[in-house]
């Protein structure tokens, strides 16, 4: 897809979300969880998640111990920013999704909205908090966010489209109906250490 015309999504970004020993602290605790990881899945139309390699592939960590609290506690403190530069209308967040992903060499995951399924019909907004070893050893991995229209709960891309890179220590927010994606990650060592590491979820309704 080429972006032709300027994008009209807005995508509300913020520099240095955590302090350095946070962060810091964050990827330790990362890399000493590496058996946690599990295969990510999708979520299909009947609400159910299964595997496919063809759609995406990467790695997902459900249990951030204390780290869950300190993002939820910092992102509802960013909230009301992120809902005016949205220009988003209020809402009650009712739950809130933290996880933690790892993409590395060859991984990516396609095109997608983040609340097409039922069971995810809740989500409102998308955060993702990028994070990685430094010097950083992978290339690839940004996030693509596009104009997107919806017709009868179908989704459909525009054209004009955000690219945003991954950088230390930087957080996104996006509405969560926006069609995006992953693009692949290159990453030669292969090395779990080595890999584009983000903390993403979901503002439910």
């Amino acid at each position: 897809m080429s972006n032709n015309g300027a994008p009209q999504t807005p995508v509300v970004i913020f520099d240095e979300f955590l302090v350095a020993q946070e962060w810091r602290s964050l990827l330790d605790f990362t890399l000493n969880q590496v058996s946690g990881f599990a295969a990510t899945q999708v979520i299909g139309g009947d609400g159910n998640s299964r595997l496919d390699h063809n759609y995406r592939r990467s790695r997902v960590l459900f249990d951030l111990g204390h780290f869950h609290q300190l993002f939820a506690e910092r992102l509802l403190t960013f909230l009301p920013h992120v809902l005016a530069r949205l220009n988003y209308p209020w809402f009650p967040v009712t739950q809130m999704e933290v996880q933690l992903t790892a993409t590395n060499n060859g991984e990516y995951f396609r095109v997608h909205t983040d609340n097409d399924a039922g069971e995810v019909s809740g989500r409102a907004l998308t955060f993702v908090y990028f994070f990685y070893r430094q010097p950083r050893s992978f290339t690839g991995g940004e996030l693509m966010i596009y104009d997107t229209a919806r017709n009868n709960n179908h989704a459909t891309a525009l054209g004009p489209y955000r690219a945003v890179s991954p950088l230390q220590n930087q957080v996104a927010f996006f509405d969560s109906g926006c069609l995006h994606e992953i693009v692949p990650v290159g990453c030669p060592s292969g090395d779990f250490a080595d890999s584009r590491f983000t903390v993403n979820g979901w503002f439910h309704r």
